[in-house]
């Protein structure tokens, strides 16, 4: 499941009091047709209004099939991932230019599904020199701007692994991965973290807390949701949300791995 704020017309994001008012999407499981009618079912008669998607899955479901049935029920796409590797370490066989292309087409794919966001995992530094990595990756993202802007779609960049193994992801030096982020200076251009679990609850980790109120998403793994129940760990989400900001908390926290 994947968490994060209201955004309102002027641009800020609004903190929510309640449980109810944290927006959320559940990730779609279905592999089959069938088994999409069925989940979808499911999802419209607990008033889910929002999932995220694979894009290997829209292909094996068939995107008409997947808006249509979307549609049916009032549904929309919160996200559709992945794509990037713009630094060649996903072992795609992709240079930059194709891993550049792939993401102009995904952006495309999130506009015709109406999705929120398009998960972008940037490909670690690899062969790489830092700087030569680091400016890559900003290249990428720069080349594609011109389309999330005008589809009105953020790209939700990854900063701890998606694919597990740390090649998707890149480790800024000398600052913080939320900072690296706010550097690239676009409203279009947001974080993604994943929270796995165990942790304590009693307060959320700053960089998680700076991750949401900067306009990032926070995606709730099975396990962290099994451990305590999906609304009980929402609803410390939100308590959390709701403590004092430390004066610290500008959205430049260093991110720890959960």
């Amino acid at each position: 499941m994947d968490v994060f704020l209201p955004r309102q017309p002027d641009g800020t994001f609004t903190v929510p009091a309640c449980a109810n008012e944290l927006q959320q999407s559940e990730t779609l499981k279905a592999k089959s047709p069938q088994e999409l009618d069925d989940e979808i079912q499911r999802l419209d008669k607990r008033r889910v209004r929002m999932v995220s998607v694979r894009r290997q899955q829209v292909l094996l479901l068939g995107q008409e099939r997947l808006q249509e049935c979307l549609e049916a029920h009032n549904i929309e796409v919160g996200s559709i991932g992945y794509a990037g590797g713009f630094t060649g370490s996903l072992g795609q066989g992709r240079g930059y230019e194709l891993a550049v292309s792939d993401t102009l087409r995904a952006l495309h794919q999130a506009a015709e599904l109406k999705a929120k966001s398009l998960v972008i995992l940037p490909g670690c530094r690899a062969r790489l020199t830092y700087n030569h990595a680091s400016n890559t990756i900003l290249a990428g993202l720069e080349r594609c701007l011109d389309d999330a802007l005008r589809f009105r779609i953020t790209m939700h960049v990854a900063l701890n692994t998606v694919l597990g193994g740390g090649r998707d992801v890149f480790r800024p030096i000398n600052k913080s991965p939320l900072e690296w982020i706010s550097e690239m200076g676009s409203h279009r251009i947001r974080a993604r973290m994943i929270v796995r679990g165990p942790e304590s609850w009693e307060s959320l980790p700053d960089c998680w807390r700076a991750c949401l109120r900067s306009g990032g998403v926070l995606r709730l793994s099975r396990r962290c949701q099994e451990l305590e129940g999906t609304r009980m760990v929402i609803s410390r989400v939100v308590r959390a949300l709701n403590q004092p900001v430390p004066v610290k908390d500008s959205g430049m926290m260093s991110l720890k791995q959960p």
